[in-house]
């Protein structure tokens, strides 16, 4: 079964995203690195939030049934039983859903989790150790359907957050429309074009390669 990053990324999309990145690196020293994980984390909390709510319903629902349905020599607690057993069955297979996985973990934990694992990939992939600290990383999180834009301290203070935020949004929304790959290439040109408003030329150099970076991990 392909991944999830080979259903978003054929490798023509790849290709036009390298070429993105490089055409976009002409107008500006500024060295941009693209970063795809398939998620952040594996999650293994999910599995057995989703069993103790799934048997905490069913349990419930067994014990509706003794109330409306029991006495009279009805053996209660089998329906107390069979209602645990199915409710922690159901919550462990519901949870296996993608997006009740990322409702049991809640947007705080992701947003969490998605911020450590960006930090991680720019340290990884060495965007901070550009000449001028130019370096800009933009970094997909496929599972938990998160967008983030770092900068590196030599830009950091001449750009307002809120620009990068907005390249960031709007590759957010790119994605959302079934459009990764040309929503990849048109945030590297606008953050190239953000670097180069704000006072960074351009530069022969290449510091770090041009080539998207997908983990499926």
């Amino acid at each position: 079964m392909p991944s999830r990053i080979d259903t978003f990324f054929s490798e023509g999309d790849r290709e036009a995203i390298r070429a993105a990145t490089a055409e976009a690196e002409r107008t500006t020293s500024g060295e941009l690195v693209v970063y795809v994980v398939e998620r952040c984390d594996p999650y293994p909390e999910v599995a057995w939030k989703g069993a103790l709510i799934g048997g905490a319903v069913g349990a419930a629902c067994g014990a509706i049934a003794v109330r409306l349905f029991g006495g009279w020599g009805a053996p209660d607690e089998l329906w107390l039983l069979i209602g645990l057993q199915l409710g922690l069955l159901g919550g462990w297979l519901a949870s296996r859903f993608e997006g009740v996985a990322r409702k049991l973990i809640g947007d705080e934990a992701l947003s969490s989790r998605v911020d450590g694992r960006a930090a991680e990939a720019f340290i990884e992939e060495n965007v901070f150790a550009t000449a001028e600290r130019t370096g800009v990383l933009l970094f997909l999180a496929l599972f938990e359907h998160r967008v983030l834009v770092l900068a590196d301290e030599g830009i950091r203070e001449r750009v307002n957050p809120g620009a990068w935020e907005g390249i960031a949004t709007d590759l957010a929304a790119g994605i959302r429309g079934g459009a990764p790959a040309a929503a990849l290439t048109d945030a590297a040109t606008r953050c190239a074009a953000l670097l180069s408003a704000h006072g960074v030329p351009a530069n022969t150099s290449n510091e770090l390669s041009n080539q998207p970076r997908f983990r499926d991990e």
